[in-house]
């Protein structure tokens, strides 16, 4: 079994950084299969329901923050920008759903930044979570399984 501070490391890293950061982090601090599957999980769910309920807040945040500058500046346009990333964002929204974009959160984005943007470009809370937690689950398993074989031989080459 690793040490608290190992599983504590690996599981708050796992809030942020899925893929690329808690589940490389955990098989380099030698956890097995289920131990590296399970602190990362967890590690995930959480960050997902802490950034999932916090990002309401950020949004109420901005939208003032925005009506703040208008009123200060009414004669600065309310047009809005569409910049590449929000392109990006729509046609992701557009062509997978929320199905398909929970899918790449954990592999692609921060786990922060995808719950902010699930929240904002989609409605039901409870069914955002629900998929965030399918695709953590999906991610750890596989992240899991592709990196532990990598890890050993290197740990197994060098050490």
């Amino acid at each position: 079994m690793s040490s608290w501070w190992e599983i504590s490391l690996v599981f708050l890293l796992s809030t942020i950084k899925f893929f690329f950061g808690g589940v490389p982090a955990a098989l380099g601090f030698g956890f097995s299969y289920f131990e590296s599957i399970t602190v990362t999980t967890l590690g995930g769910f959480t960050g997902v329901v802490v950034f999932v309920f916090a990002s309401d807040r950020l949004i109420v945040f901005f939208k003032k923050r925005a009506e703040l500058k208008r009123l200060k500046n009414p004669s600065r346009d309310a047009k809005k920008k569409f910049t590449r990333t929000n392109r990006i964002v729509i046609s992701v929204k557009r062509r997978f759903g929320l199905l398909g974009f929970s899918l790449i959160v954990p592999f692609l984005i921060p786990i922060p930044i995808g719950c902010f943007l699930a929240v904002r470009y989609f409605n039901d809370k409870q069914k955002i979570v629900r998929y965030l937690f399918l695709s953590i689950f999906i991610w750890s398993v596989i992240g899991t399984l592709l990196y532990k074989p990598l890890f050993d031989a290197i740990r197994n080459y060098f050490f």
